[in-house]
């Protein structure tokens, strides 16, 4: 509160009069930051529809790193983040998904688009390690050779994410894993529901002779 009051020229108690606390001053830059940059327009595809809003979401974190930390260090919701939530559980619903696995689609596809673009922040502020710590390790010094081009990364992940994740969802019930109808494992015959062994013509005549033999009816 103390660095925004002396960049605004006022004192600290001064900026009370306006806000209560920091949170609600955190909630404040975060509506003028995402009220900056409106969410890109429907095209007509439900695929293109979720990479353009997964590109605005990178946009905005990236170009307000700052926005983000602040926005978890002090628990902000405001009103002008729901939006983004609501759109991106409705295009999901248009992908011809159960309402279920829609709903688990946009949850689990949200959380590893958010999880990339915050390792991306940490991989910006981290320097890379000495090339004398890499000398045993040629595959880790590949990786850290050429200069990554996040943009096509950034498209890959989300691409493959949204695609897999619905393909996954899409496979029939009786699928195995694998999605193929006769993927599951075969039931052996011999075997029970319950999973016990049952008892084949073959196997119960040695049986009944051997009982004949040794007296027993």
């Amino acid at each position: 509160m103390r660095a925004v009051a002396e960049r605004l020229g006022v004192t600290p108690m001064a900026l009370y009069h306006h806000v209560e606390d920091k949170a609600a001053l955190v909630g404040l830059v975060v509506d003028a930051v995402i009220e900056g940059r409106p969410l890109p327009p429907p095209s007509g595809s439900w695929r293109e529809d979720l990479w353009e809003m997964a590109r605005w979401m990178r946009a905005v974190t990236l170009t307000h790193p700052a926005v983000s930390r602040l926005r978890n260090k002090h628990h902000v919701w405001t009103a002008s983040v729901f939006p983004m939530t609501e759109r991106w559980i409705s295009v999901w619903q248009q992908s011809d998904l159960e309402l279920r696995d829609a709903l688990l689609a946009a949850s689990a596809t949200s959380s590893t688009i958010i999880g990339f673009v915050e390792q991306e922040l940490t991989l910006q502020e981290l320097a890379p390690p000495d090339p004398s710590m890499l000398a045993s390790f040629p595959s880790a010094r590949m990786a850290f050779a050429p200069k990554r081009d996040g943009n096509r990364e950034f498209e890959l992940v989300v691409r493959s994410v949204i695609d897999g994740v619905h393909s996954r969802l899409s496979w029939p019930p009786e699928a195995g894993d694998d999605g193929s109808p006769g993927a599951k494992k075969a039931r052996d015959p011999r075997r029970s529901d319950a999973g016990r062994p049952t008892r084949t013509r073959k196997e119960s005549v040695p049986r009944r002779r051997a009982a004949k033999s040794a007296g027993r009816p």
